[in-house]
């Protein structure tokens, strides 16, 4: 029999243990992202059942929430100043690292897992996609600095753009492919993704101008909260109500706020208060993970999981090399883009809706591995920048 808890209370108990578990994961060298996962399977509604129905029916407006204020913090990592110096680097590193697992988890569901070469490359296209939450935590947590820092976060800032366009590009061709549509849907489709790419960003650099004539009105730091946390839910709300991307949204704001008003306090502003999202985000990220799945994974998950970060690994190292970027941006980053969350599960969702047959295959496969990568992905971000010798905590 579970317990039936008010929302207050698992909001409580969430945070509560949330502590807890964070310093216990530290206690084994293992980063805080981990222990709040874990906290999540335990009290999720497959083991103890100790979160209430209405937190979790809420999860996927707290995850919009959170995503959105992770993106605007990306905004000084886009200071045309600095992106002039690394913009290249980042560029290619990106487009490299979404090339790189999409053609490697591709090439072995179809090779080797025997799955149609139509579905195998919607399930490729899909690879690509990392949690930027996770490895923005990671960074901050242990107060990673250093060149390696500066281009992940930079990196997974724009990957899913690429990301979002690539598996609008291979949905497009599966349909035509299996003949379900022609060129003219194709083309449609594609549309579809470049308006949502130019809209998304559109609404945050539309409100970041906003917040340049009106700053001067802010006098006092509560002020400030207040009018930030306005233009970070504004920039989110306006995506989400209009089918686009909270995330690129938010992340348009903070570049635009970056360079126009140029005030670390715009940024700085956010440290403490997003602590309580953060664990919420995260506990319910675990929550909402069904571990029974991974009793039966499967062949095909098998090869995602094993092809996956290979994948991303060649081709960010590839990017890095043909940008010339430093060794340790060529040995390490890639090994840092391992946790994958939200947006992977969001377009295996599409499939699902467009495809009943991939649609089921797709979906149980990316659930499986979701749990894997959320598990063990904050370890290898934290491997990564400890090799690279950024870890500064």
């Amino acid at each position: 029999m579970h317990l039936t808890l008010p929302p207050l209370f698992s909001i409580a108990l969430i945070l509560g243990f949330g502590i807890i578990f964070a310093r216990l994961a530290n206690l084994i060298k293992l980063p805080s992202v981990t222990g709040y996962i874990i906290l999540g399977i335990l009290i999720g509604p497959y083991i103890l059942s100790l979160v209430s129905k209405d937190i979790l029916s809420s999860s996927s407006f707290i995850t919009t929430m959170v995503l959105t204020v992770i993106a605007y913090s990306l905004g000084p990592s886009f200071k045309i100043k600095e992106f002039r110096k690394k913009g290249k680097s980042v560029i290619f590193i990106s487009i490299g690292e979404v090339l790189g697992a999409f053609i490697i988890v591709t090439l072995g569901i179809w090779l080797i897992g025997g799955v149609a070469l139509n579905t195998a490359m919607l399930i490729g296209a899909i690879a690509p996609a990392t949690d930027p939450a996770a490895i923005i935590l990671v960074a901050k947590e242990y107060r990673a600095k250093g060149e390696v820092t500066d281009t992940l976060l930079r990196v997974v800032a724009i990957d899913d753009a690429w990301g979002i366009m690539l598996f609008a590009i291979v949905l497009a061709l599966y349909d035509v492919i299996s003949g379900a549509s022609g060129s003219a849907q194709m083309f449609k489709e594609l549309l579809k993704a470049v308006i949502e790419i130019v809209g998304s960003m559109g609404i945050g650099i539309t409100i970041g101008i906003v917040f340049k004539l009106f700053i001067r009105f802010i006098k006092t730091k509560s002020q400030l909260v207040v009018f930030v946390f306005f233009g970070i839910f504004l920039a989110g709300g306006t995506a989400d109500m209009l089918h686009l991307s909270p995330l690129l949204s938010g992340m348009a704001l903070g570049a635009t706020v970056a360079n126009l008003i140029n005030s670390k306090r715009m940024f700085n502003i956010l440290e403490g208060i997003d602590a309580p999202l953060y664990i919420l985000f995260f506990v319910l990220a675990g929550a909402t993970l069904n571990l029974s799945n991974m009793l039966t994974p499967g062949i095909i998950a098998l090869i995602y999981v094993f092809t996956r970060l290979p994948g991303e690994m060649l081709g960010a190292f590839l990017g890095a090399k043909i940008s010339k970027a430093s060794d340790m941006v060529k040995k390490y980053l890639g090994l840092a883009l391992a946790p994958q969350a939200g947006v992977a599960i969001g377009l295996a969702i599409i499939v699902a809706h467009k495809s009943q047959a991939a649609g089921s295959l797709i979906l149980a496969t990316i659930i499986v591995t979701t749990v894997i990568y959320e598990l063990f992905g904050p370890v290898l971000v934290k491997i990564a920048l400890e090799k690279a010798g950024e870890i500064t905590k």
